[in-house]
């Protein structure tokens, strides 16, 4: 008897082990804690330096360019633009102050317009030992520092269109006003439009060649001065809209029928046409230039794509189209 109440003791303790051995298999064991799904967002900052801010030209990049960096932003980065410029489009030193001052701050890459081609070289060479990618926008800087790329117009094309217009459509006498003594971007569009006049007979050359620094009424007071020299002028070329504009109040003021041409195709600048005031323009795309920029410094920061030097577009505006201009491209 003892020895079956031994055994069934025996027993009943190994069907409670397994029983127990059976839950604690059914339990689950317990998780370890998730691994967090975010990481630090990153931030890219993009320094942008046009040659002033009281052109509209040049708002419109800022504008485009801020659009472009918060479409850019995602889950890992958000691309941010720092912006300064200069007071008038000759503010060589203040420009180059404003540069050397990101680079102190520490900015990821640079989108600049030079308004002195020579003189911005040594502090893209500063950049240049930071490991700060610069592409420069509009207007190119000088050899001698390493600009990973260059985005805008081809500035002497855009001129040879406005002289090629010009010759077929004015017959007399032509002068010109430029925008700043030196820079690059307005010489060649005074280059390419000389150019583009060639031999044309029905063309006279007149006056000399004078800055306006993208200032109206500077270019009025040019534009008062020839048309006081010059009874028989026929046709006033201006390297910037903000200019020709200037001149086309000097030209409606006398009543006198001489044309204006600018260069830039501003909203402003189509308006004038429309209302009478310029007669035609050669469209710039600020907006592409700055969007464009912004992507390629972008695609080489995170990435590691290096940027191409690229040509945007650039049109003859008239009373035929400027409806299609009356917003940046």
């Amino acid at each position: 008897m003892k020895r079956w109440l031994a055994l069934l003791m025996t027993l009943a303790m190994c069907l409670s082990l397994a029983a127990c051995g059976k839950k604690a298999e059914e339990q689950p064991a317990e998780q370890a804690p998730a691994q967090s799904e975010t990481t630090e967002k990153k931030t890219i900052t993009i320094a942008l330096l046009p040659k002033t801010l009281s052109n509209p030209y040049f708002v419109a990049m800022q504008e485009f360019a801020e659009a472009a960096a918060a479409s850019l932003s995602n889950d890992a980065y958000t691309v941010e633009i720092v912006c300064s410029a200069p007071p008038s489009e000759d503010g060589v030193n203040e420009q180059i102050t404003m540069f050397e001052s990101y680079l102190e701050k520490g900015v990821d890459g640079v989108l600049i317009v030079p308004c002195g081609t020579a003189e911005v070289v040594d502090t893209i060479k500063k950049a240049n030992e930071k490991n700060v990618p610069v592409i420069c926008l509009d207007t190119n800087a000088d050899d001698g520092a390493e600009v990973a790329a260059f985005i805008g117009t081809n500035n002497y094309d855009g001129g040879f269109l406005a002289g090629q217009w010009t010759a077929e459509n004015i017959d007399g006498q032509v002068a010109m006003i430029t925008g700043t003594l030196g820079n690059q971007c307005h010489t060649d569009r005074t280059n390419g439009y000389m150019d583009g006049l060639g031999d044309a007979a029905n063309i006279e050359l007149v006056g000399d060649v004078q800055p306006c620094n993208g200032d109206q009424g500077t270019a009025m007071g040019i534009a008062e001065n020839l048309l006081t020299a010059y009874p028989d002028l026929k046709c006033i070329y201006v390297t910037s809209d903000t200019g020709a504009m200037g001149a086309a109040v000097a030209v409606q003021a006398t009543g006198r029928d001489v044309k204006v041409i600018g260069f830039d195709g501003s909203p402003a600048g189509a308006q004038s046409i429309i209302d009478k005031g310029m007669t035609a323009t050669v469209a710039q795309t600020p907006g592409v230039m700055a969007e464009e920029g912004v992507k390629a410094l972008y695609e080489l920061i995170v990435n590691g794509t290096a940027p191409e030097d690229q040509y945007t577009p650039c049109s003859m505006v008239t009373a035929e189209n400027a409806n299609d201009y009356l917003d940046w491209h």
